[in-house]
């Protein structure tokens, strides 16, 4: 599939609406009646919400080159990773957002099973667009090799999930390229935060508690900041300055692998 050709789907379309029509045949399963909530999930995860500005944008998108850099920044990947060969949407961001705006680059992403979802902005710094795609078409290699269902998935998975994920962007472009939650805490706080609210909920299912889930992963609450994300990169990276071998032979590998790292330094 590769880069879908978003550009046209927006001037074919008159509304968020219409446009969100286009978007069902992708998801699995969907009726077109389901496109409200389609667009809300891509809404809350960075995408635009005036109709105006998300034209404007995407034609300032493909002037400056972003859908060819995107599209070979992901042949690269797919081939590096033996990846599933998917569709991956551009889509103007939400740049009201003053989160996206300071901490995320002007970008956001989203990722499934079988489909990336990039959320840009004519100011985000182009370099900082492989580090998106590499993060999100990570999850979806990680997803297709993985032998686990999705609704088995636990803490744990998830926060390996984003820990690998962020860390396949340390090691193709170097720590100043990595997100900036990976730099929030040092590792005596990181080891304080895992034991006090982390270990405790690591085989809690998603799906039987998602709300908590959420909380811990993003530091909702009373939680630290980017608690969950911030705790899995610094698992993941402990791991492999542990063990010397390839970030792409451990794609597939099981969640709990990780944790020896972690582990033998409580013994």
């Amino acid at each position: 599939m590769g880069l879908i050709n978003t550009q046209y789907l927006i001037h074919q379309s008159s509304s968020f609406q219409e446009l969100a029509v286009r978007f069902v045949p992708y998801f699995k399963g969907a009726a077109e009646k389901e496109w409200s909530s389609i667009l809300s999930h891509l809404q809350h995860h960075g995408m635009v919400r005036s109709w105006n500005p998300c034209q404007e944008m995407i034609d300032k998108l493909k002037e400056k080159g972003y859908f060819k850099l995107v599209m070979k920044e992901y042949q690269k990947l797919q081939k590096q990773w033996g990846g599933p060969d998917i569709p991956v949407f551009i889509l103007p961001v939400n740049e009201s957002s003053k989160e996206i705006r300071e901490q995320f680059y002007y970008q956001s992403g989203m990722a499934f099973d079988d489909k990336v979802f990039l959320f840009l902005s004519p100011n985000t710094p182009k370099e900082r667009i492989g580090t998106l795609l590499t993060h999100e078409y990570h999850h979806v290699c990680r997803l297709h090799f993985l032998t686990k269902e999705e609704k088995d998935f636990t803490f744990l998975d998830t926060i390996m999930m984003e820990g690998l994920a962020e860390y396949a962007v340390y090691h193709r472009y170097g720590e100043s390229y990595t997100a900036k939650w990976t730099r929030l805490y040092d590792e005596a706080q990181l080891q304080r935060m895992y034991k006090k609210w982390v270990s405790s909920h690591l085989h809690k299912k998603v799906q039987d508690d998602e709300r908590l889930i959420q909380n811990l992963l993003y530091g909702k609450g009373n939680y630290p900041k980017m608690l969950g994300y911030a705790t899995g990169f610094y698992i993941v990276k402990k791991y492999f300055s542990e063990h010397r071998i390839s970030e792409e032979s451990m794609i597939a590998e099981p969640a709990e692998t990780f944790l020896k790292a972690i582990e033998s330094q409580s013994e």
